[in-house]
């Protein structure tokens, strides 16, 4: 917090014991510190640890002050567990210490204990809670120095409100002046400076000190409406304007006026920026007049005025200032202020006396008052209330909060251990941190005065602060309201109860009591009972044990068992709607349509729910027909654009197996899919992970879209590239486009940005470098964009709020993929950080991980691994938690397999290993294998009116019963369904000529209406094999991958004996022929002669000769010799062969007379059935 530790030895942290004054009575003659210091507010005032070096102190030694650089780069992250601290500054561990010892020095007969009460019963009051209750609770808003809004302050208000405290303390003039009248007109002596000229003066002085981008000062109608908005919330407000230190702008606006060196000045060589002379009465006469124009504004308006009185000069004395006005008694002549400290009480008196005059009780910070508890001086006002806020440290020895208080000063208790200052949000990032001021909280209660010298010392309230030493710094609300709320926690009797709170523990209550058994109902009524009868007289702890008796009654109704079934069903129907995902990176590694379509088979029988497909990853491997993308002013051709994306991808892996799917190749996995009740979750990664979009990028004439840090990312866009962002959010938008009617959900990454080029750092980077509010408009955008075409947004959890900070907003809509807390130096957001701000979650456990090819020699997310993590992690436990003990809002989990190195092996069997430990070791989440149950229901028939009553009831008894919510946990269930339909079918009996039912009868001629079944056929492709002059004799090369085609049989089954019949055929898609060519140029190799083999053909009939004039058609399931040559075959074999062939891939056999026949028996079925045929034709 200092620019340069003072020349004075240790600072201690609310020591009690007082210490010898360092020159004064040591035998030196000169008391001051020559090195200039930035004097603290109480807020600010650092406490260090001396140099063994300068156990000897030179008063007329200059102190040379280190410059300081922002680093070119940022330094590595250490553990932060571990805050680096200045050289002097006091340690965590000494904090620790002073807090138990003061903590201690309160006797434990003080503390009362809370007796335990039992659910039913009421608490046992307090006797001492009506005090407690009356007591002041304060929080303290360092307004002065930073400019705080009027919005801003109503939210503080708001909030103060809200959570039990009494007032707000606004400091308005401190080192700033932020704060003008309407009239700021004043008159001191016979000299008369008009209100635009004071005004213009402040606004000087105090843009001087800060010019805050944000506002300078709040106009007098503004202080009149948070007052009056203050006063309809029952706040509080007491202001501040500080003298006669910290007083930056009101000593330029004396200079500026006219009033000659205002500023204190020790020894002609050390003037303060803050403190004004005590010997210039012109510059007395002015701040007096001037907090006499504050005081009388706000006479009526508020109770107590703080008139401030802390840290004298401590900037030009090294923190000695009050030792420097005391001097003169004990070394007259010496040069120091003479009768100094006399004339700052007298000051103090006079300032009193103005706010007492204007009906308010005046307040003051300690350290001033009495200082080293020397009482020879003179009497300050007794009326003064006493903000005490520290105890001293080495060398700022100040009266023990027990001598002011017996002296007759109220005393309100600021402990500095509560400080926060803005923008030392956590560990080791400067003194008075957040985290130190929270731990100080839970170390030190409102009751505990510093320096009490073993007594318990009376106050009348207590006072957290918030202050802006770092007037630049970013405020954050929620990092106060923290701080708030730790100090209500931590003295919750001392606030009144949260009227919210209880309304709200009230509504969740269960309503509708029949669902429980009456016995379970008596303590629960009892503990309602009494929690509707807190009131304005209850206490915040009160509240709480009510609340929580109220819980733990809740907790042990029992529910009635027919409602127990009930919940039970409930309970289960929410677990199998928890989305169940499986996801592969198909943008590394290239994913055929075949493959992809077996996991989704795989997956489909499993019970998983959807399909997370990442296309753009790394690589980008799914073009679609349309390319053309507008963006930067100009159109990117759609060609232009295919041609840079699949460079990029094969620059970074040219998979030989296959470049990327087509846009058919994607529409046809989006419905097989959909047939299989799999959903599909697309994703397209950026602004990390965009290897082959970035070479894209730059072969399009994009310049340096790759970000860069101690390295040239190969992977990140460049933020700052406004080129890049620019025609990545249009890429990506038409992605969006084109799935946004097939998915519901659309993944866009965020991930692990520019790792490569900072060490894993990335985040840390761009915070270091003030582009992470780059990285969250970026997010945003995308977010807003999804969000517009219907698509619910999903990103990893990485870059939001990294290190739970919350310097800038994110979209709260966005769904978050958590895999990972981090590791050392990779400190992400937690899950409890991110559900507090709203956020669900798609729990991507990395435990569950599998990296193709990884083994335990080569790192984790090996099979193995992942398997035996996917039986041992719970669903929904998210990384660094534990579950159930933590249970926060998802919508279901994911488990991935990734390919970080894409060269390596696909192995199904590892994938369907994995998706099966995982749906297995969460039965409970997935539902049961309903394939046999399906096909039995099919096998119904059409027309049931040939059938008797009594097993048509029996029928369709069986078939309402049916549960198609059934988890893999009862499968059991699902197959016993499946005999009880199958014995109901069989036991469908035909209804005979006289209606009887004996079994000797004669059936009724009834018609048998026919149903008819679509049944799908693959169609094997054909192998067309070129010669190809210039291969090498024996090689092949695939010029076209084959693929199967669809048909259609048309099937009629019998409604009466269940019999089948095929009376017609489609080809619905036609096989593409894979192309192959083989090599026929002779390579000459000298080699000793050998005789071949005779090659012995397995399937001669379906060889055929090759000529190089004729393509070669082979089946695919042929075995093939490379390299050998084909034995010719008679041409009458060859004409039968081709005709057989061409027959067999070309369409299905014909029925002769019978398809004719067949074909019109179809259309007598279909059209009794009102069935359209062609509806039936699959695409």
């Amino acid at each position: 917090m200092k620019s340069h530790q003072p020349r004075y030895a240790i600072r201690k942290y609310a020591v009690g014991a007082a210490s010898v004054l360092i020159g004064f009575f040591a035998g030196a003659h000169v008391v001051a510190a020559d090195t200039p210091t930035t004097t603290e507010s109480p807020a600010t005032t650092v406490p260090t640890q001396p140099n063994e070096s300068e156990s000897t102190i030179s008063l007329n030694e200059e102190a040379s002050q280190p410059a300081v650089e922002k680093p070119t780069a940022p330094a590595p992250i250490v553990d932060q567990s571990q805050p680096t601290l200045p050289d002097r500054e006091l340690r965590v561990s000494d904090l620790d210490r002073l807090i138990r010892e003061e903590a201690s020095s309160v006797a434990e007969s003080d503390v009362t204990t809370q007796p335990t009460t039992a659910a039913t019963e009421t608490p046992a009051k307090d006797p001492d809670q009506e005090e407690k209750l009356a007591k002041k609770k304060i929080v303290s808003i360092d307004a002065g120095r930073k400019y705080f809004s009027p919005d801003q302050i109503k939210e503080i208000i708001d909030e103060a409100s809200k959570t039990g405290y009494t007032d707000l303390h606004l400091l308005v003039g401190n080192d700033g002046l932020r704060f003008v009248l309407d009239d700021m007109s004043l008159k001191v002596g016979d000299t008369s400076y008009s209100s635009q000229a004071v005004t213009d003066a402040v606004e000087k002085g105090t843009k001087a000190y800060y010019d805050d981008p944000n506002g300078t000062a709040l106009t007098q109608a503004q202080m009149d409406d948070i007052l009056a908005y203050a006063k309809s919330k029952k706040v509080g407000v007491i202001p501040t304007i500080n003298s006669p230190g910290h007083m930056d702008a009101i000593l330029t606006a004396m200079e500026q006026l006219g009033i000659e060196n205002p500023h204190f000045n020790y020894f002609g060589t050390k003037k303060s920026a803050r403190t004004v002379d005590l010997d210039n009465q012109k510059a007395l006469d002015f701040t007096k007049a001037l907090v006499d124009k504050y005081a009388a504004y706000f006479s009526g308006k508020a109770d107590i005025f703080n008139i401030g009185l802390d840290e004298y000069a401590n900037d030009a004395t090294d923190d000695h200032g009050w030792q420097v006005l005391q001097a003169s008694k004990h070394w007259p002549g010496e040069g120091y202020p003479e009768k100094g400290y006399e004339k700052f009480i007298q000051y103090a008196n006079d300032l009193a006396a103005i706010v007492k005059k204007h009906k308010m009780k005046p307040m003051a910070f300690n350290d001033g008052i009495y200082y080293n508890g020397d009482t020879s001086y003179g009497t300050f006002d007794k009326d003064i209330i006493v903000s005490y806020w520290t105890g001293g440290w080495n060398g700022y020895d100040v009266a023990s909060s027990k001598l002011l208080s017996e002296l007759g000063h109220q005393i309100l208790n600021t402990n500095d251990a509560w400080y926060y200052v803005i923008g030392r949000d956590k560990a080791g990032s400067g003194w008075y941190n957040l985290d130190q001021g929270l731990e100080g909280i839970s170390k030190s209660a409102i009751d505990v005065v510093q320096k009490n010298d073993g007594s318990k010392v009376p106050f009348i309230g207590g006072m957290v602060a918030a202050w802006a030493d770092t007037p630049s710094a970013t405020y954050k609300k929620d990092l106060l309201f923290k701080l708030m709320h730790a100090f209500v926690d931590k003295n919750a009797d001392y606030f009144v109860a949260d009227l919210e709170v209880v309304e709200k523990a009230l509504s969740e209550a269960p309503t509708d009591l029949d669902h429980y058994t009456p016995e379970s109902l008596v303590a629960f009524t009892a503990a309602k009972k009494a929690l509707e009868g807190v009131g304005a007289d209850t206490t915040r702890a009160e509240a709480k044990t009510l609340i929580d008796h109220l819980k733990a009654a809740q907790d042990a109704l029992v529910y009635t068992e027919s409602y127990a079934k009930e919940v039970a069903a409930k309970e289960a129907a929410e677990k199998l709607a928890m989305k169940k995902v499986i996801s592969i990176d198909a943008g590394r590694k290239y994913f055929s349509l075949d493959q992809l379509k077996r996991i989704v088979d795989k997956a489909s029988e499993l019970g998983y729910s959807d399909l997370h497909l990442l296309v753009g990853n790394d690589g980008m491997r799914f073009v679609l027909d349309d390319m053309t993308v507008e963006a930067n002013g100009k159109t990117y051709a759609s060609d232009d654009v295919k041609k840079a994306i699949l460079e990029g991808t094969k620059a970074y892996y040219d998979d030989p197996n296959g470049q990327a799917l087509t846009q058919a190749e994607m529409d046809e996995l989006h419905a097989y899919a959909t047939a299989k009740g799999i959903g599909l979750i697309a994703a397209v990664n950026s602004p990390g992970h965009m290897d082959a979009l970035l070479v894209a990028m730059e072969k399009l004439g994009i310049e340096n879209p790759q970000a860069s840090f101690d390295t040239v990312s190969k992977t990140t866009m460049d933020l700052t590239n406004e080129a890049a962002v620019n025609f990545t959010k249009a890429l990506i938008g038409k992605y969006m486009d084109y799935f946004k009617d097939k998915s519901k959900i659309f993944n866009y990454g965020t991930d692990e940005y520019a790792n490569d080029a900072t060490s894993a750092q990335g985040w840390y980077y761009l915070k270091w470098y003030d582009l992470y509010g780059k990285f969250a408009e970026y997010s945003n955008s995308l977010a807003a964009m999804a969000r517009e075409k219907g698509l619910q947004p999903m990103a990893f959890n990485d870059g939001f709020y990294y290190g739970d900070e919350d310097d800038v907003a994110f979209d709260k809509d966005v769904l978050i993929s958590y895999w990972s807390k981090g590791w050392w130096g990779y400190n992400l957001a937690s899950p409890q950080y991110l559900a507090d701000k709203g956020y669900k979650f798609l729990n991507t456990n990395g435990d569950w991980y599998y990296v193709l090819g990884r083994t335990p020699e080569t790192g984790g997310g090996y099979i193995e691994k992942a398997i035996a993590n996917a039986a041992a992690t719970p669903f929904r436990q998210l990384p660094s938690t534990t579950y159930p003990e933590t249970s926060l809002p998802m919508i279901g989990s994911m488990v991935a397999v990734w390919c970080d190195t894409p060269s390596e092996e696909y192995i199904e069997k590892n994938v369907f290993d994995l998706m099966e430990a995982f749906a297995n070791h969460n039965k409970d989440y997935f539902k049961a294998d309903f394939t046999a149950l399906r096909k039995a229901v099919a096998t119904v028939p059409t027309d049931l009116d040939i059938y008797t009553p009594e097993s048509r009831a029996a029928l369709a008894k069986v078939l309402d019963s049916l549960n198609w919510n059934v988890s893999r946990a009862h499968q059991d269930q699902v197959d016993q369904e499946v005999a009880t339909l199958t014995q109901a079918l069989a036991g469908l009996k035909p209804i005979t000529q006289v209606g009887s039912l004996a079994e000797n009868d004669v059936k009724a001629l009834v018609e048998d209406k026919p149903s008819l079944e679509i049944v799908e056929k693959e169609l094997d492709f054909d192998l067309v094999e070129r010669s190809n002059p210039d291969l090498a004799k024996g090689e092949r090369k695939v010029i076209q991958a084959g693929v199967k085609g669809q048909g259609l049989e048309y099937v009629e089954v019998s409604a009466l004996d269940q019999s089948r019949k095929v009376i017609a055929t489609e080809v619905a898609t036609e096989p593409v022929a894979e192309i192959v060519e083989v090599g026929t140029k002779e390579v000459v190799i000298p080699t000793t002669p050998s005789v071949e083999a005779p090659v012995k053909s397995d399937v001669l009939v379906n060889k055929v000769v090759p000529d190089p004039s004729t393509p070669q058609v082979i089946s695919k399931d042929q075995p093939v010799a490379p390299g050998n040559t084909p034995t010719p075959i008679p041409a009458a074999v060859e004409k039968e062969v081709r005709s057989e062939t061409v027959s067999s891939n070309k369409q299905l056999p014909e029925t002769g007379a019978e398809s004719a026949l067949g074909l019109a028996l179809l259309g007598a079925i279909l059209g009794a059935a009102g069935m359209d045929l062609k509806n039936k034709k699959r695409d």
